[in-house]
């Protein structure tokens, strides 16, 4: 009889979900798997999804957050995400902000808002406005991106 794969069966990876392995939360959640078996619930636990509005709220925190860091010009830079005196560009802000967060999905949907004032003013992306803008117009797009989350 040929092998033909069809008996083969990998071993089961651990489902870290979307994040991968290498990320900060994919190593967390397999460390936990892997290390502390003990914190494994036989009890499903039942989540209760955000509703929009609180979604749409966190967003717009996040953004006004990631804004802040960069309010002052001293506090910003262009070519790079976080230079080694602390200043940060648009996405380097957005960064910053959102390394608390246990939902990188919000940092994720403030990024795309981002992306899209980026692309309506002629740039590919967050970065290229970032380098080719005044500290002024990066911060404008901050507010549009608010306004744009509803805050």
């Amino acid at each position: 009889m040929p092998f033909d794969g069809t008996d083969f069966r990998a071993p089961a990876a651990l489902d870290t979900g979307i994040f991968p392995l290498w990320s900060k939360h994919g190593f967390r959640l397999w460390v936990k798997a892997r290390f502390r078996p003990e914190d494994r619930r036989t009890v499903p636990v039942v989540l209760r999804a955000p509703s929009p509005t609180e979604r749409d709220l966190a967003v717009v925190q996040l953004l006004r957050d990631a804004r802040e860091l960069i309010a002052d010009p001293r506090d910003w830079t262009q070519r790079i995400y976080r230079s080694f005196r602390g200043r940060r560009c648009a996405v380097g802000a957005l960064r910053a902000a959102a390394r608390g967060l246990d939902d990188p999905s919000l940092a994720w949907s403030a990024h795309g808002l981002l992306i899209k004032i980026a692309r309506s003013r002629g740039f590919t992306n967050v970065e290229a406005m970032n380098d080719r803008s005044s500290h002024a117009a990066v911060l404008r797009a901050f507010d549009e991106a608010i306004a744009l989350a509803g805050g």
